[in-house]
C-alpha cells in the first residue's frame, strides 16, 4: 500500500542580502519517495527558467547601478573644483546628495567684470530626472555668466525662458544668483523663489538677521516671468548664508525635523569660526540630530564672511577644492 501526498517545491532566492520567495511549484500527488520522470523534467525546466530570469534581473540591476554611478561622477564635476580666492572674503561650501545624484545646484565663479558670482538652486523632484535638469541649469548659467549685460535680472529672465523649454510639466527650479564686488562690498542678487539666504550682522552680543527675499517666481513654470534685483552692502564681520531646504529639514527616525530655529542657532553659535568650520559644524549638528536616519533630501550649504579688505592681495587667485566634492 502506498501513502500518497502532495509535494510542494518552494524556491527561495537571496538577492542583495534579502531572501525572498520567488516561486512555489506544486507537484502532482505521487507515492511518497517516488517522483515520476515527467515531474522531474518539469521541475528542471522551471528551475532553468527561474535561474535565467534571476540572472537577467541581476544584470539589469547592475547596469542601472553602473549608470547611476556614472551619472554621479558626471554630476560631481558640476560642483566647483576650484575656488576663486578674493581679498576680504572667507567662504566655503558643501553639497551632499541624498540618493546618489542630486537636484541641488551650487556654483561660484568669476563674472565678466571680475566680481564673484554665486548661484544656488533646487530642482523639484529627486533622483536622475532632477539631476538631468540640474546639469542643464548649470550649463545655462555657465554659458551666460560672461555676457556683458550688467543686470542679473536680465540673466535670470533669460535662464527662466531657456529652462522652461526643457522642463517637463509641473517641474521647476528655485534659483538664487548673486554678484559680490569685494572692492565696494556691494552684493547684487536675484532670488527666484529660493529659500531666502540671510545675512547675520552682529550688534554687540546679538545678531540682526537680514533675509534676501524672493524677487520673482521659480524658473521653468512661466514663460515670460519678470524678476527684481536687490542690492545690499556687506560690512566687515557680516556673514552670508545660502542653503537648500534639505539642510534644516534633516529628520530623525521618528520623522521630527531639525528645523529652521536649530539651524539658525547653530550658525550663530559658530559665527566666529572660519567659514569651512561653520559649514562642517552645521552639517555635523544636522547629522547628530538625525541619529543615523537615512538622509531624505539633498543638502547644500554655502557660508561667506566679509573680513577686512587687503588691498595688496591679488584680486583673483584660484584655490583647488577638488577634495571637497562629496564622496
Amino acid at each position: 500500500m502506498f501513502v500518497k501526498s502532495c509535494a510542494l517545491l518552494a524556491i527561495h532566492v537571496v538577492s542583495n542580502n534579502e531572501a525572498r520567495l520567488i516561486s512555489m511549484t506544486r507537484i502532482s500527488s505521487v507515492p511518497t519517495g517516488n517522483f515520476y520522470a515527467a515531474d522531474c523534467a518539469a521541475l528542471a525546466t522551471e528551475n532553468d527558467r527561474l535561474i535565467a530570469a534571476l540572472a537577467a534581473e541581476a544584470a539589469e540591476r547592475q547596469k542601472f547601478y553602473t549608470e547611476l554611478e556614472l551619472a554621479r561622477t558626471v554630476q560631481e564635476r558640476i560642483f566647483p573644483t576650484v575656488r576663486p580666492v578674493i581679498p576680504g572674503l572667507d567662504y566655503f561650501a558643501d553639497w551632499r546628495p541624498a540618493h546618489g545624484v542630486s537636484g541641488d545646484y551650487i556654483d561660484y565663479f568669476e563674472m565678466s567684470n571680475g566680481n564673484l558670482g554665486l548661484a544656488v538652486g533646487d530642482v523639484s523632484g529627486k533622483g536622475v530626472p532632477a539631476a538631468l535638469l540640474t546639469s542643464s541649469l548649470h550649463s545655462m548659467i555657465r554659458a551666460l555668466r560672461l555676457e556683458q549685460s550688467s543686470s542679473l535680472r536680465v540673466l535670470v529672465r533669460t535662464i527662466d525662458k531657456l529652462f522652461a523649454e526643457i522642463c517637463p510639466d509641473n517641474c521647476y527650479a528655485t534659483l538664487f544668483v548673486s554678484e559680490y564686488d569685494p572692492e565696494s562690498g556691494q552684493l547684487r542678487y536675484v532670488n527666484a523663489g529660493h529659500e531666502p539666504p540671510f545675512i547675520l550682522r552682529r550688534h554687540g552680543k546679538h545678531f540682526q538677521t537680514v533675509f534676501l527675499e524672493s524677487g520673482g517666481p521659480v524658473i521653468g513654470m512661466l514663460h515670460d516671468a519678470s524678476y527684481r534685483e536687490g542690492v545690499i552692502t556687506l560690512r566687515p564681520g557680516d556673514m552670508l548664508v545660502a542653503y537648500t531646504d534639505g539642510v534644516y529639514e534633516a529628520a530623525n527616525a521618528s520623522g521630527e525635523q531639525w528645523g529652521w530655529p536649530r539651524f539658525q542657532e547653530t550658525v550663530e553659535a559658530c559665527a566666529d569660526e572660519p567659514a569651512r568650520d561653520i559649514v562642517q559644524g552645521v552639517l555635523e549638528c544636522a547629522d547628530a540630530f538625525s541619529c543615523g536616519a537615512p538622509q531624505r533630501d539633498d543638502e547644500t550649504l554655502w557660508v561667506g564672511r566679509v573680513q577686512d579688505a587687503v588691498a595688496e592681495t591679488p584680486r583673483w587667485r584660484m584655490e583647488s577644492v577638488a577634495e571637497l566634492v562629496a564622496a
